[in-house]
């Protein structure tokens, strides 16, 4: 497989490719890129977890409990190994890829904009992640009941939907481009 042309098909195919690792600073360029406001790139974190209940893949089946992650020895020995680094290769290329294109695209929209907008992204996401607290509720609790009243748009995603959409986000999180 020709993992470099299969890479750039993928780049050309994509107007934009967030990096998970940096998802503030992708929200914050696809802000920019599509003029959207700072509430529509909000979010609140999760509360479900490794080690926490999520729900199943339909509304009749019960919530599923996320193991926390480990790594036997084997396992760090396999991901060490020759074998699964060239069943990487293309996945590797494909990430480095797109977070040199991030920070291409960031360089264009100007690294101190982006700067000054992602500090400010992070206020308002600390923000409404304290008024928001206490008011989502998954479709499983803690001890891995279904929760009827929930605040999902459905399963267990979007469950911040009500709260971010009844804020008003106070002038100094506003955007002042």
């Amino acid at each position: 497989v020709n993992y470099t042309a299969v890479v750039d098909d993928i780049l050309q195919a994509y107007d934009f490719i967030a990096i998970t690792e940096r998802m503030d600073e992708s929200l914050v360029v696809l802000k920019l890129l599509l003029n959207l406001t700072m509430k529509e790139i909000l979010y609140i974190a999760p509360a479900r977890s490794q080690g926490s209940y999520s729900n199943g893949s339909t509304a009749t089946r019960p919530c599923v409990y996320i193991m926390p992650s480990f790594l036997t020895p084997e396992m760090n020995d396999y991901l060490q190994s020759d074998d699964w680094k060239r069943r990487i290769v293309g996945d590797e290329l494909l990430y480095m890829a797109a977070y040199k294109s991030l920070d291409r695209t960031i360089d264009a929209l100007g690294r101190d904009r982006v700067q000054r907008i992602l500090s400010q992204f992070k206020k308002a996401q600390a923000y409404v992640q304290a008024q928001c607290q206490g008011q989502i509720r998954s479709m499983c609790d803690e001890n891995g009941n279904v929760v009827r009243n929930k605040t999902c748009y459905i399963w267990g995603e979007g469950c911040d939907y009500q709260c971010l959409n009844s804020l008003t986000l106070p002038s100094e999180f506003l955007d002042d481009e």
